[in-house]
């Protein structure tokens, strides 16, 4: 008679209570951005949060008890995973024969999403409120100097000069905020790839290397 084979079941390890707290943490904000970037700022409500993130709207309160802090604390966590994307991208290019053009591309992915259309939208809207504005400035301003320095910084180490590197990049970041903020108002956007193809013609001048 054969002898049956024991089969061994791996066990999962059973998640800690903060992987779980951060698990439903991590898809409340990502919910709110999804439905910001949908709804925008007037339609944004924590109901609606909740309901796309699929938790109850006392779970959502426990992490985030009104509209402002939800935002706030999602725009913080979206401008922190763009900051680590152009890090790693960063870090992985600076050695390249071309790393201006992985920085252009880069900046065109995050500021012509829809993602930054709806960040756009919460600094206007924190014109108009001073309670958003005081905790939602400092968070896109940090994110600014961060993805600026994580660039220039990796161009330098490419071998371009210092002083060129810092003009070229905020230039090129102040370039892609106009065109974003324009794209709502006139949109144009077949003129962006020619312009920019341009303003890359331009760096590749300017920019010298050590």
């Amino acid at each position: 008679m054969a002898k049956r084979r024991s089969v061994k079941i791996k066990r999962v390890p059973r998640r800690t209570q903060e992987q779980r707290r951060r698990e439903t943490q991590d898809a409340i904000l990502k919910a709110a951005m999804t439905v910001l970037v949908e709804a925008g700022y007037e339609k944004f409500t924590t109901t609606r949060v909740a309901k796309a993130a699929g938790v109850s709207r006392g779970a959502q309160e426990n992490y985030f008890r009104t509209k402002n802090e939800l935002i706030v604390a999602a725009t913080r966590y979206t401008l922190a995973r763009a900051a680590d994307e152009a890090r790693v991208l960063a870090a992985r290019n600076a050695g390249s024969a071309e790393p201006v053009e992985v920085f252009l591309e880069n900046s065109k992915s995050f500021y012509f999403s829809p993602t930054y259309l709806a960040l756009m939208e919460m600094v206007t809207v924190s014109r108009r409120n001073p309670a958003l504005s005081k905790v939602n400035t400092p968070v896109v301003r940090e994110f600014r100097n961060s993805v600026d320095g994580i660039w220039i910084d990796a161009l330098c180490a490419a071998g371009y000069e210092r002083q060129g590197v810092e003009s070229f990049v905020k230039i090129t970041h102040y370039l892609l905020r106009g065109m974003a903020f324009a794209s709502v108002f006139q949109p144009r956007k077949s003129e962006f790839p020619d312009l920019l193809e341009a303003w890359h013609r331009m760096g590749r001048h300017a920019l010298k290397r050590i």
